[in-house]
C-alpha cells in the first residue's frame, strides 16, 4: 500500500543518491554508511543495498486474476512475532485509524488498488490490473483484476472504488487526511462507474501526484454503506469496526484478517484465505500466525529481541554500537535503512481562537503572543543543542535536523544550512521582541509576564524523557522555565488534536510515500487534519473553514496547490523548495534529530529484504513472501 505522508525529513543527501533505490542484478557497487562521529572499524553498518527481484507477474489461479510472488519459493507455516511498543491501537478500521500504529494493523488487512515498488518507488498494479492516464491529465481510469473477492466471498467491484472514493474520503469520513492530500483546492476528484470492473476518475485539474493516491486501500461498500447510511451515520463509521470488534465480522482483502486483540498484551493475526497472490501454485501469505506484542518500553523490547522472543524489532541508534559485534551469536542481522523518514521536533500552540464551549481563549492570550512571535520561536530553535542530542541520545547515529523535507528526496532545498546552538543569537531575537532577564535568572515578556510553559511528551519514550529534558535545560540557559511532562500517548493526542489545552508538545511524525511530497498537504494546508501547530476544527459535515491564516500560511498553501497541479518537475520542485524556506524562516515546528533507521531481524526470516524506501513498513514490503526458515 502507498501510504499517505504525514512529513518529511533531513540531512545526508548522497545517501539514496550515491546508492539509489536498489541495486540492478549484476551491478554490486555498494555505500558503506559510517555513524557520526564513531571510528572506522566494527562500528560502521553499511546501509541495504539490495537486487531488485523483477517485476510481478500476473497469472490466472482459480478463476481470477492474481500477482505471482518474485522471490524465492519459501515454506507455509510457522509465526512472526513483532512489538508494538508503548501503547495499544485505537481502531482496526484504516479509514479512521489516523496513529501509525493503528494505521499499520488495520492496513495489513486490506489490499491497494497499486503498490509502491520498494526497490524502484515506481507504482505497480496492486488491486488494478491497468492504470491509464488521458491526454488533458485530468482522467484516469482503472481496471480491477478480474475475480477478485472480498474475504466473505462477494465479488470487489468498482461500486467499492467508486463508493470509497465519493464517499468515505471526498466527504471526510474519518480521517479526513485522505481528503486533504486527494483533493485540489478544495475540490476531491469525481469517480464514476464505467462498468463492473472498471473506473473513470476525473480531476478538477491536472493533478501530478494523482497516480500515486490511486494506492488507496479500498473499502467493501456493502458493509460500510449501511453503517454510513444508518443513524448518526459519522459518528457511527468512527466507531465502526473499533478495538472492541469481532474479528469473526470483519470483511476484509488484505493478506491477514485480525483474529484476537487482547488489551495491553497481544494483536494476533491469520492468514486471509482469498488474498490475491501466489507462489508456485499456492496463496500467499506464507506465514501462519503474525502476532504484534504489546510492549511499555524500548528497553523492555531490546530485552525480549535478545532473548529470542522477538523475530524482528526497529533498533535505537544509541544501541547498534553494542549490537553490531553480537550478530553472529545471537543469529540476527542488522539492517540500515538509512536516515528516518520520520521527524521529530517540538511546537507551540499557535491557536488565536476561542473555545466556543468556554468562550475563552484555547492559550492563554500572554502565551499566545510568545508563541506567535517568530522571533520567540526562531529564539527557541537557534537555543537547541541538536550535535549534543545526536552525541549522547542517537550515540553518534543520526544527524541534526533543521528542514522539512528529506535531504534524500528529489525535492529537497539543500541551500537550507543548519546552525550549531547560539544563545547570544537567541538573546538578540527575544530582546527584539521585548523579552528581558531578570536577576532572578528568568525570563520576562514585556508585560512582566515569566517566560513558563508545559511541554507535553508521549510516555515510555526514552527519546522524549531524555531529549525533552535536554530541550528544557538548553531552554534553562535564555531563562525560560520549561516544564516537562510526559502522558500516556492517547491522551496527548486527545489534548493535541481535540481538547486544544497545551502549551507546547514534542511530537513526530511517521514517514510515508518518500518520493511525493504533496502528500505532506494534510500537515502543511492551514485546513489541514494535522495542521497541528494550529489546528482549525472541522464541522460536523467534517469541513474545516480557515479565516485566521499568516500570510505565510496563505503562501505554503499556494505553493501545495502550484506544486500538485503542475506536472513539470523542475518547477514542482521549486514549489516545494519555496514552501520549505517559509517552514524553516518561520518555524511552526522546530525539528530536532533524524536517526539512522535501523532494523534487527532474526536470520530465521527468510526473503527479509528491506531496503531504504521501505521504512515505514520496517521493511516488510513483501510480508507476503516472508516465511519461516
Amino acid at each position: 500500500m502507498i501510504k499517505s505522508r504525514n512529513t518529511l525529513l533531513i540531512s545526508l543527501v548522497s545517501l539514496l543518491v550515491t546508492t539509489g533505490c536498489a541495486q540492478q542484478k549484476g551491478d554490486h557497487a555498494s555505500t558503506s554508511v559510517q555513524p557520526s562521529g564513531q571510528s572506522q572499524g566494527n562500528s560502521a553498518l553499511p546501509l541495504v543495498n539490495p537486487l531488485t527481484p523483477g517485476p510481478y507477474k500476473t497469472v490466472m489461479f482459480e478463476d481470477a486474476e492474481v500477482r505471482e510472488g518474485r522471490f524465492p519459493v519459501g515454506k507455509f507455516g510457522g509465526s512472526l512475532i513483532r512489538p508494538l511498543v508503548g501503547h495499544d491501537p485505537k481502531t482496526f478500521n484504516p479509514w479512521v485509524a489516523s496513529d501509525v500504529d493503528s494505521s499499520q494493523l488495520a492496513g495489513l488487512m486490506f489490499a491497494s488498488m497499486l503498490d509502491m515498488d520498494g526497490y524502484s518507488g515506481a507504482v505497480v498494479p496492486g488491486l488494478a490490473a491497468e492504470v491509464k492516464m488521458e491526454p488533458d491529465g485530468l482522467t484516469y481510469t482503472t481496471k480491477l483484476r478480474k475475480g477478485l473477492t472480498w474475504s466473505d466471498g462477494k465479488p470487489i467491484t468498482s461500486q467499492d472504488v467508486a463508493f470509497t472514493w465519493n464517499t468515505i474520503i471526498a466527504q471526510g469520513y474519518g480521517n479526513s487526511s485522505l481528503r486533504d492530500i486527494t483533493s485540489i483546492d478544495g475540490k476531491s476528484p469525481v469517480v464514476t462507474i464505467v462498468d463492473e470492473l472498471t473506473n473513470k476518475y476525473v480531476t478538477p485539474k491536472p493533478f501530478a501526484p494523482f497516480e500515486r493516491l490511486l494506492g488507496m486501500a479500498i473499502a467493501p461498500k456493502h458493509i460500510f454503506e449501511p453503517i454510513i447510511k444508518g443513524k448518526d451515520g459519522r459518528a457511527a463509521f468512527q466507531r465502526f469496526w473499533s478495538t472492541n470488534v469481532d474479528p469473526k465480522t470483519l470483511v476484509t482483502n488484505g493478506p491477514y484478517v485480525l483474529s484476537r486483540y487482547v488489551p495491553s498484551q497481544r494483536v494476533e493475526f491469520v492468514p486471509t484465505k482469498n488474498y490475491p497472490m501466489v507462489r508456485d501454485g499456492k496463496r500467499l501469505p506464507y506465514i501462519s500466525k503474525l502476532t504484534y506484542l504489546i510492549i511499555p518500553d524500548p528497553n523492555t523490547t531490546l530485552l525480549k529481541f535478545r532473548a529470542k522472543e522477538l523475530d524482528l524489532t526497529h533498533i535505537r541508534p544509541r544501541d547498534v554500537v553494542d549490537l553490531i559485534p553480537k550478530q553472529s551469536e545471537e543469529n540476527f542481522k542488522l539492517y540500515n535503512l538509512g536516515p528516518d523518514l520520520a521527524t521529530s521536533f517540538i511546537m507551540f500552540n499557535m491557536n488565536r481562537r476561542n473555545n466556543p464551549k468556554t468562550n475563552k481563549p484555547y492559550v492563554p492570550t500572554y502565551k499566545s503572543a510568545w508563541f506567535n512571535d517568530t522571533n520567540f520561536r526562531q529564539a527557541v530553535n537557534h537555543a537547541l543543542n541538536r550535535q549534543n542530542m545526536v552525541a549522547n541520545y542517537l550515540k553518534g547515529v543520526g544527524f541534526p535536523l533543521y528542514t522539512s523535507e528529506s535531504s534524500a528526496s528529489l525535492f529537497f532545498n539543500s541551500n537550507l544550512k543548519g546552525f550549531p546552538a547560539d544563545l547570544d543569537y537567541s538573546k538578540s531575537l527575544l530582546e527584539k521582541s521585548g523579552f528581558k532577564k531578570h536577576d532572578d535568572g528568568f525570563l520576562y515578556d514585556s508585560a512582566g509576564h515569566k517566560v513558563e510553559f508545559t511541554l507535553i511528551a508521549g510516555s515510555g519514550s526514552s527519546y522524549n524523557e531524555a531529549v525533552g529534558a535536554m530541550i528544557a535545560d538548553d531552554l534553562k540557559k535564555l531563562g525560560m522555565k520549561v516544564n516537562l511532562q510526559l502522558i500516556n500517548f492517547h491522551t496527548l493526542g486527545d489534548r493535541v488534536e481535540s481538547s486544544l489545552d497545551w502549551d507546547a508538545c514534542m511530537l513526530g511524525f511517521g514517514g510515508g510515500d518518500p518520493l511525493e511530497p504533496n502528500n505532506g498537504g494534510n500537515v502543511w494546508k492551514s485546513d489541514g487534519r494535522l495542521h497541528l501547530f494550529d489546528l482549525r476544527k472541522a464541522d460536523e459535515k467534517g469541513t474545516v473553514t480557515v479565516t485566521d491564516a499568516r500570510p505565510w500560511e496563505k503562501r505554503i498553501d499556494e505553493l501545495y496547490s502550484l506544486g500538485a497541479t503542475t506536472m513539470d518537475k523542475a518547477t514542482r520542485k521549486g514549489y516545494y523548495q519555496e514552501a520549505q524556506k517559509v517552514v524553516y524562516d518561520e518555524v511552526p515546528f522546530i525539528y530536532l534529530v533524524s536517526p539512522m533507521n535501523i532494523m534487527a531481524a532474526r536470520n530465521t526470516l527468510g526473503n527479509y529484504d528491506p531496503t531504504p524506501l521501505t521504512q515505514t513498513s520496517d521493511g516488510l514490503h513483501n510480508l507476503e513472501e516472508i516465511y519461516k526458515k
